[in-house]
């Protein structure tokens, strides 16, 4: 299976642009064809009610704006795409299918029309990974699909990383937009890297609109050390405030926009916001008009330190909406709303729709390709569910070892009940992780699993042992027994086979203590070990519901 996705791979990356249908161009936002090297107003926010499903419902464009008030810039904006090019149902939208690159660039020049107003579109990162149809191509057809969306700019993510730095590079060059991080530097020098440009001045109708983009500090943690050698992502208000203060002072920029690939969550109403973004905001002393936010894949519509900050969701199923409005009075504020893509309520851009389906047809020929039947749903419900304990098996059973243990970050989809498909596969399984054989102690083994049952980002699943724990305050939890499929009690002085992503192997997720320890790669990419064990299994394939990591009985 893994020389057939190479052979794919090779087969869709010959495709050239000469070979795609035309792109219309009509509605690309005119930028800037060099870069820009080297007032505060007070916001108001207007946010949309939540329906109890956690949707945000849709209102036209009408009424956005209090009667009177003039909008005078419309930014249009996406994150965490992962790939998903094409729509698809989720499981909350009752059967609709949301989201996929035809439907969005149709909503936005929808919304662009709409307004009557100059209108730009931006996306905050992770664009490229988690779709056949995307990573087959190494992120060639997202950056095709953007290039045709009219987007201006994008932020650099930690998973446009995935794919090594030449990889990422070869589509900046690709792109007709630009890609932006002002925090990564190389370690030897200091300097910025060629491909990394820190910010881009555009315009917008007679707007001057300068976009500066940073990239996660947990980048390093949450790529292959390899792909990030020689890299590091600074941390710190420092950077954005220079860059906001040459935006404004010196290139006399009207608005200024941060694309931080940083996350966080809120409580209802935008209050109660926690996490990296609203750290970075908080911790602003030059206010740029707007952050973006990403990363999280979470609804944020909130105001942090006078900053208003977005984020839609993710996989295209929402786009953020923010109209700059000179009120009546003269102020001057931003009104935000969040709207959820609706594949049958938006007429399809044609041209994007046409990019896509050169992919499309690419690919099928293997996405569609038959694997399994599954005698019920898995979903990702919960830190233990009966996905994470499949593909916990099929690593342990690919590398014929003791113990198996996968992070539950490296899951990305579930499957439905039914027929499964090898594309549907590689949605749940979409960075092409190595199957990697580690020899370790109990004393390492225990390590590894207190982490995974300790630590928030590294959560995962087990196989080949049960673990018994105890939660105390502060969402502290301790080990209080190990136990081996064969019912022996984990011993730390003994030795035993450990099969992992190669990620984790090399430190990935904070789990430092595997790196460096004997390890055998098995030549196997997750994906195929979980068609081999899928295929392998009695139809329809069954998943005992069980959790293999339990609170302890109190004596």
């Amino acid at each position: 299976m893994a020389s057939l996705f190479a052979a794919f791979a090779g087969l869709v990356l010959s495709l050239s642009p000469a070979s795609l249908p035309p792109v219309d161009t009509t509605f690309m936002v005119p930028v800037a064809t060099t870069d820009v090297h080297s007032r505060t107003p007070a916001w108001d926010c207007e946010r949309d009610l939540e329906v109890p499903s956690g949707l945000v419902r849709n209102r036209e464009i009408a009424g956005a704006a209090p009667e009177g008030d003039s909008i005078v810039l419309r930014l249009l904006t996406t994150n965490d795409l992962h790939g998903a090019l094409l729509p698809r149902t989720q499981s909350w939208s009752n059967g609709r299918e949301v989201g996929g690159a035809a439907a969005i660039a149709g909503m936005m020049t929808r919304l662009a029309r709409e307004c009557g107003c100059p209108t730009l579109r931006l996306d905050d990162g992770d664009a490229m990974q988690g779709t056949p149809l995307s990573n087959l191509t190494f992120g060639r057809a997202t950056v095709e699909a953007f290039n045709a969306m009219g987007y201006a700019a994008a932020a650099v993510g930690n998973h446009e990383l995935d794919w090594t730095v030449d990889t990422l590079a070869a589509r900046i060059r690709e792109a007709r937009f630009a890609w932006l991080t002002a925090n990564v530097r190389t370690v030897a020098t200091g300097a910025r890297p060629a491909w990394a440009q820190p910010w881009r001045m555009v315009r917008a109708g007679g707007l001057k609109v300068a976009l500066i983009g940073y990239a996660s500090i947990l980048t390093p943690s949450l790529v292959r050390p390899d792909n990030v050698a020689g890299l590091r992502f600074d941390g710190g208000a420092a950077i954005v405030d220079s860059l906001v203060d040459v935006a404004r002072r010196d290139s006399a920029a009207d608005f200024v926009i941060l694309l931080a690939h940083e996350g966080g969550f809120c409580e209802p109403g935008g209050q109660g916001c926690r996490g990296q973004v609203f750290d970075l905001a908080n911790a602003l002393t030059r206010k740029p008009d707007l952050i973006v936010s990403g990363h999280t894949h979470s609804l944020v519509n909130a105001v942090v330190n006078g900053i208003p900050i977005v984020q839609a969701r993710s996989s295209g199923t929402a786009l953020g909406i923010v109209d700059f409005v000179v009120q009546l009075g003269g102020g001057r504020a931003a009104r935000i709303r969040v709207e959820t893509v609706w594949a049958d309520r938006e007429q399809p851009d044609t041209a994007v729709a046409r990019v896509v389906d050169g992919f499309r047809r690419a690919v099928e020929p293997l996405t569609s390709r038959p694997v399994a039947t599954l005698a019920e749903a898995l979903s990702r419900g919960g830190e233990q569910h009966a996905l994470g304990n499949l593909i916990a098996d099929a690593y342990r059973a690919a590398a014929r070892s003791d113990v198996a243990l996968v992070n539950n970050g490296g899951i990305r989809a579930d499957l439905p009940a039914g027929a499964v498909s090898w594309g549907d596969l590689f949605q749940v399984l979409p960075f092409q992780n190595y199957v990697t054989r580690l020899t370790v102690t109990g004393a390492v083994l225990r390590q590894a699993i207190a982490h995974a049952v300790g630590a928030a980002d590294a959560r995962a699943h087990v196989s080949g042992v049960r673990v018994s724990v105890s939660r105390g305050a502060a969402d502290s939890v301790r080990i209080v027994t190990v136990t081996l499929a064969d019912g022996a009690p984990l011993r730390e002085d003994a030795r035993y086979t450990l099969a992992v992503p190669d990620f984790l192997a090399s430190g990935g997720s904070g789990y430092s203590m595997l790196r460096g320890q004997p390890a055998v790669n098995t030549g196997i990419v997750d994906i195929d070990a979980f068609v081999t064990y899928l295929r392998r299994a009695r139809q329809p394939v069954r998943v005992a519901a069980e959790s293999r990591v339990v609170n302890a009985v109190a004596p």
